[in-house]
């Protein structure tokens, strides 16, 4: 479901403007579903720098992979962000002691590296060290909350939760919108110029990487590795490849078939190890 967002949003003419729709909607979302469990959206103090660290992280990965968009990178540095997994591992066992099988970092390894070889990273990789810089932070990011979320669901539910990291978030997209200075100078314009015309499409970003992301928090829950889930969230990957050269028929899938079916199993070792 996570990929849907990034296609729903494709094409939008002021990405933050519609990442901070779809994050104000996640906070409305997240409001009338606690309201519905009969729980409570005031946080217990363990989950509160989590909370602070999770936003911050999830509002770096989002500005990092816009900026690369906007750079017209996207497709050269994706690879890039979405190696994330590596990252968990290495602040894990620096920060927090903990410690991987060998058959786990194989399964990661393979995921990872079929990814990048999958999506091919063009070779002007560093001809643009700005758009790379915003590709690592992205990536870094995405690690950061990644074990905040992972941490904050030892002590708190997923849906208050999640009111709150994106209440925090919706705040700091709306000041990198009113930030820019390529857009008008309208206050308006600035932070609503996607929602125009396009807020069903922000709505349905909404709901379904909500979706995804609160199905990510209860797999948290059950004391799931953050750099396996991360790792296991590729699963979209040689899905959408098969899809390309089965059903789509695109040129050149078939070539990639191959890396896909090596991700799977890297996957389906880090599931049964």
């Amino acid at each position: 479901m996570h990929p849907l967002r990034d296609l729903g949003l494709k094409g939008i003419a002021n990405p933050a403007s519609a990442y901070l729709g779809v994050s104000i909607g996640w906070v409305f979302i997240a409001a009338v579903q606690t309201f519905l469990q009969g729980r409570s959206l005031i946080l217990p103090p363990e989950a509160w720098w989590p909370a602070a660290a999770s936003a911050l992280g999830l509002t770096c990965y989002y500005y990092g992979t816009l900026a690369a968009l906007q750079r017209g990178h996207l497709s050269a540095y994706y690879p890039i962000i979405r190696s994330a997994p590596l990252a968990i591992i290495l602040f894990n066992s620096m920060f927090f002691g903990e410690t991987y099988s060998a058959l786990a970092l194989l399964g990661v390894l393979m995921v990872v590296f079929s990814g990048l070889l999958i999506q091919k990273p063009s070779d002007r990789l560093f001809d643009d060290p700005i758009a790379l810089g915003f590709a690592v932070l992205a990536m870094v990011a995405s690690a950061v909350y990644s074990i905040a979320d992972s941490v904050a669901m030892r002590h708190v539910e997923p849906s208050p939760f999640l009111f709150w990291v994106y209440l925090f978030v919706s705040l700091l997209l709306g000041l990198i919108c009113l930030a820019d200075p390529r857009r008008s100078a309208q206050l308006r314009t600035r932070l609503f110029e996607s929602w125009q015309g396009s807020w069903p499409r922000i709505l349905t970003a909404s709901l379904t990487s909500y979706a995804s992301y609160y199905l990510i928090l209860l797999a948290f829950q059950l004391q799931a590795d953050p750099a396996y889930v991360s790792a296991i969230r590729q699963a979209y990957i040689p899905l959408s490849i098969i899809l390309a050269a089965f059903v789509l028929r695109e040129q050149g899938s078939l070539q990639r078939l191959g890396w896909a079916i090596l991700l799977a199993i890297g996957i389906v070792i880090i599931v049964f190890q």
